[in-house]
């Protein structure tokens, strides 16, 4: 995984004690739980440690990690053959839901129920992680600084933290895996806070006239006054699978809708005396097909495509491997995707590139990082792909 710059993340103070990887942090008085100063310009500002993260950081209601693996996979042929208005509906993402909770995101990652860990993963985070100049903002008289760990892998664990005004004390308010992702041109359609949270989920489009694409915002709280309906912005954009595989068809079999009811017309023409019951079913080749089809929640899509690279890390214990996809268009750039599958969701399948995959993931973006007084923060962000 591409290192990160040390001029643009600000590390917390080296005399901080590590946080135990294993185990739970020791129960302190509140008095004693203090995580150490967050370096930030001109002034410093103390944050509270894991004894607060309980009340204020609520992921999902998490199922154990084997009910996290449980979402929509891509259609393949074991499932029942889809009606044409089912089809339709897939296609258009009707009956979606916005699922305001990350226990999903967070057990793939953890390969654990998240719930016991969170307190755990904030205090690692306050205590060993990093900051940007440009993860850290004001806003309606309050302050915000994001923090994330560890500083030289693209998935991370992150902690955003809240003062009720400025100059006071930080205190967290929310934990989301950070995923960096690819820069890619992106005009805002609408938006859709998280009535509980400081995300939201954001709807985009690429090409005009065509259903929007939505992905979570972690940094919403930040990027909300640019996030304009009709205004283009350069997005970071990545995908973290909730399942992966290899994909299994190379072509797929219609037997009704308007495809093969205009298919039956030329075959039989083509076979003068033949009848309709002599029409053979019409294959699709799979092979080289890339899709995108939404899933059964915003910001969740089931996907189709080839993987043009594969790079390794891992977050904390977790291996974690880096997909990168590309997906083309005709009359625009295409679409840049890196895809973060961790072990627990890959089991014993090692991609390569050349893969073709089937994955179901779930999809975060921000406004990209850029601060005049870091020059190098956009090289942050993983490389893209030889093409």
């Amino acid at each position: 995984m591409p290192k990160k710059s040390e001029s643009t993340e600000q590390p917390v103070e080296e005399k901080k004690k590590k946080a135990p990887k294993d185990k739970a942090p020791k129960e302190k008085k509140n008095d004693e739980v203090r995580a150490e100063k967050a370096k930030k310009p001109k002034k410093q500002a103390k944050a509270d440690a894991a004894s607060d993260v309980e009340a204020v950081v609520t992921p999902a209601p998490a199922a154990a990690p084997e009910a996290a693996a449980e979402p929509l996979e891509p259609l393949d042929a074991e499932q029942p053959e889809l009606s044409p208005e089912q089809v339709q509906a897939i296609i258009s993402g009707a009956n979606r839901t916005h699922a305001e909770g990350l226990g999903d995101a967070w057990a793939v990652v953890l390969g654990r129920n998240p719930a016991a860990l969170m307190p755990q993963v904030v205090a690692t985070v306050l205590q060993e992680g990093g900051t940007r100049p440009a993860w850290q903002w004001k806003r309606g008289g309050k302050e915000y600084v994001l923090m994330a760990w560890p500083r030289e892998q693209s998935l991370r664990a992150s902690v955003l933290m809240r003062a009720e005004e400025e100059g006071g004390q930080l205190k967290p308010c929310d934990a989301v895996p950070l995923l960096e992702g690819q820069p890619n041109d992106l005009t805002v359609d609408s938006v859709h806070p998280w009535q509980n949270g400081t995300g939201a989920d954001v709807a985009v489009t690429m090409i005009e006239g065509k259903n929007p694409m939505w992905f979570y915002d972690p940094l919403y709280l930040r990027d909300k006054d640019d996030l304009t309906p009709g205004i283009t912005h350069t997005f970071t954009l990545a995908g973290l699978c909730l399942a992966v595989r290899k994909a299994l068809l190379d072509d797929v079999t219609i037997t009704q809708g308007p495809q093969y009811e205009a298919y039956a017309a030329d075959w039989l023409a083509a076979h003068p005396g033949a009848g309709r019951l002599d029409v053979p079913p019409l294959k699709v080749s799979m092979k080289g097909r890339r899709m995108i089809m939404p899933g059964r929640r915003f910001c969740e899509y089931q996907l189709r495509g080839e993987v043009e690279e594969v790079r390794q890390g891992n977050l904390e214990n977790m291996p974690v491997t880096l997909l990168y996809l590309r997906f083309p268009f005709e009359q625009r750039e295409p679409m840049l995707l890196p895809v973060y599958a961790t072990k627990m969701v890959l089991g014993e399948y090692e991609p390569k590139a050349g893969d073709e995959i089937d994955a179901y993931v779930w999809l975060q973006g921000r406004v990209i990082d850029f601060d005049p007084l870091a020059e190098d923060a956009v090289e942050e962000e993983p490389a893209a792909p030889a093409q």
